[in-house]
């Protein structure tokens, strides 16, 4: 079980990556957490310069290209299940007050594999982003990049498709959007929110 700190590791982080899912091998490789997956794409990328349990969630330390440049950056993975997630981000907002910050996670209005990067809205039925806006006191200006899972038929509950593994064709999809979502975060860190949009737009995601 990760530890409970209330000191941050690193002093310098200069921008938070939040990725929303759910803990276990059971979920791993469900729709719910397909933030994480591009976390690990992340670190795959980044070599992690440390890897620790803080504020109850695991937390991958990378360098990334900053605009001044090297900025050190968590990837923040909360160990809580996912609809009370946003304590954990609470508290590393209160343990970095002055690093911008992104979440991570699921869509299911999305097409499997399409993405969209926001700068505020509401939760939008993610109990993972109600757990934090709830947490933050009602707030949504934050940041958001969410990966698009397909809807549920008809006859699905939401709850448990988004807790079920997509099939073969919606993997694929998802797989081959999880390198762009990774360049998106990786613009958004080194160029800011506009340059990051853009380029997803760019590639043919819609934005707004």
């Amino acid at each position: 079980m990760p530890l409970f700190r209330r000191q941050p590791v690193h002093h310098n982080v200069g921008f938070i990556i939040v990725g929303l899912g759910n803990p276990g091998a059971r979920y791993s490789g469900t729709r719910h957490n397909v933030g994480w997956w591009v976390l690990d794409e992340l670190a795959r990328r980044h070599k992690p310069l440390k890897t620790q349990a803080l504020h109850k969630s695991q937390a991958d330390f990378v360098k990334l290209s900053g605009p001044d440049g090297e900025l050190t950056c968590a990837l923040v993975k909360p160990t809580t299940y996912m609809n009370v997630s946003g304590e954990s981000v609470r508290l590393w907002l209160k343990a970095y007050p002055d690093a911008p910050w992104c979440a991570v996670y699921d869509d299911v209005d999305l097409a499997p594999g399409r993405l969209r990067l926001r700068a505020d809205g509401s939760a939008g039925g993610h109990n993972g982003v109600k757990s934090i806006i709830g947490s933050l006191g009602g707030r949504q200006d934050f940041m958001r990049l969410r990966l698009g899972v397909g809807k549920p038929g008809p006859a699905v509950d939401t709850a448990d498709y988004v807790l079920e593994p997509p099939t073969r064709d919606e993997r694929r999809l998802i797989e081959d959007a999880i390198p762009l979502a990774a360049d998106t975060l990786e613009t958004l860190v080194g160029r800011g929110f506009e340059a990051a949009q853009a380029r997803l737009g760019a590639l043919g995601n819609p934005q707004g």
